[in-house]
């Protein structure tokens, strides 16, 4: 039986490192996969002062100076020209390269899977020949020749929209939904105004005199008020100076507002749901009418629910203020990013 390949396989912290588990995790079976026996290690990928990945100091870090190949597993965009990439390859140093962010935003731990094993074969082969269909499926091989030797990247057809499925990658690996839920004063801030909708018959009132329409708009201000406010007030806005590429600032910040935006109305929902229960708990409908003047149905108690939320997310701006910057840089690409740098990168 030949001796298995030893790799170690290197994730950044985050989605990239439990999905790595998770494919690591699973069965080996007789196919390609039972030929190599990887180990698993965590790092934060460092980043070069050019934004390049450090695969240097990965090597460092690596278990010993015999280990047939190497896989990087990032949550960093890459990118050749105007092609995002999925996988790069180096054929000389045995280094292969795998952007999470640039498979997409569903089924991760299937893509992973395959673009590490269509990786390390492509490694144990040296390369790919001229005769060998430069597809791995369905995504378009690119090779090319460097000064560090004879490489290859992975991206995605023509016919596929690669920069939007960067984007939205980036936004899956931000985990907005995982995260959200950490930012304890915004939700407490959120939460304490937006039961005021529940004990003040001012706010029953004006719920039952405002229109769907402007209920509906309502909600859409306020929503767009504080994403607003969330990138204002931490920073958050990407500058092409920063980022070297107008093209790269794009897509970073197109990543955040959509992360921010997922986020609020994460917390909208949960609001309005929690608010609903409340009301129909507390506000007798008898003593509602009393207040409000007209006939008490389900849609009054809805109202109240929607105007309330608003309410309460307008104030949950303010409240993120007093959450630590950290847990809100760490929502987004570019303030994880930052924290890449080699410490000589700031000299």
């Amino acid at each position: 039986m030949p001796e298995k390949l030893r790799v170690d396989v290197f994730a950044d912290p985050g989605l990239c490192s439990q999905l790595t588990t998770k494919v690591l995790a699973a069965p080996i079976g007789h196919g390609p996969e039972s030929g190599y026996a990887l180990t698993r290690r965590k790092l934060q990928i460092p980043l070069r002062g050019d934004g390049s990945l450090d695969l240097a100091a990965v090597r460092r870090r690596s278990r010993d100076d015999d280990v047939d190949f190497l896989v990087v597993i990032t949550e960093i965009p890459r990118r050749a020209g105007s092609l995002p990439k999925m996988v790069d390859l180096n054929f000389e140093d045995g280094v292969a390269v795998i952007s999470l962010s640039a498979l997409g935003w569903s089924h991760l731990a299937r893509k992973l899977h395959r673009a590490l094993f269509d990786a390390l074969d492509a490694l144990r082969r040296g390369g790919i020949s001229s005769d060998e269909p430069r597809r791995m499926h369905a995504s378009v091989v690119h090779q090319q020749d460097a000064e560090d030797g004879f490489s290859a990247f992975i991206a995605s057809p023509w016919w596929w929209p690669g920069r939007l499925r960067l984007v939205l990658g980036m936004v899956r690996t931000n985990q907005p939904l995982k995260d959200v839920p950490k930012l304890k004063k915004m939700w407490a801030a959120a939460a304490a105004t937006g039961a005021f909708g529940v004990f003040y018959s001012s706010v029953w009132q004006m719920s039952n005199a405002l229109p769907s329409w402007r209920l509906g708009l309502i909600m859409v201000l306020v929503v767009s008020v504080m994403v607003f406010w969330l990138i204002l007030s931490n920073g958050l806005w990407e500058r092409t100076r920063r980022l070297g590429s107008r093209t790269e600032a794009v897509m970073f910040n197109a990543s955040t507002v959509v992360t921010l935006l997922l986020a609020v109305v994460l917390m909208y929902a949960a609001l309005y749901l929690g608010i609903l229960i409340s009301a129909f708990v507390v506000i007798e409908a008898g003593f509602m009418q009393s207040k409000i003047g007209t006939g008490v149905s389900v849609g009054n108690y809805l109202e109240i629910a929607w105007l309330s939320a608003s309410m309460g997310t307008m104030a949950g701006a303010l409240g993120s203020n007093l959450d630590s910057e950290e847990s809100i840089h760490n929502l987004t690409h570019g303030s994880r990013g930052a924290q890449r740098f080699t410490p000589d990168d700031h000299d």
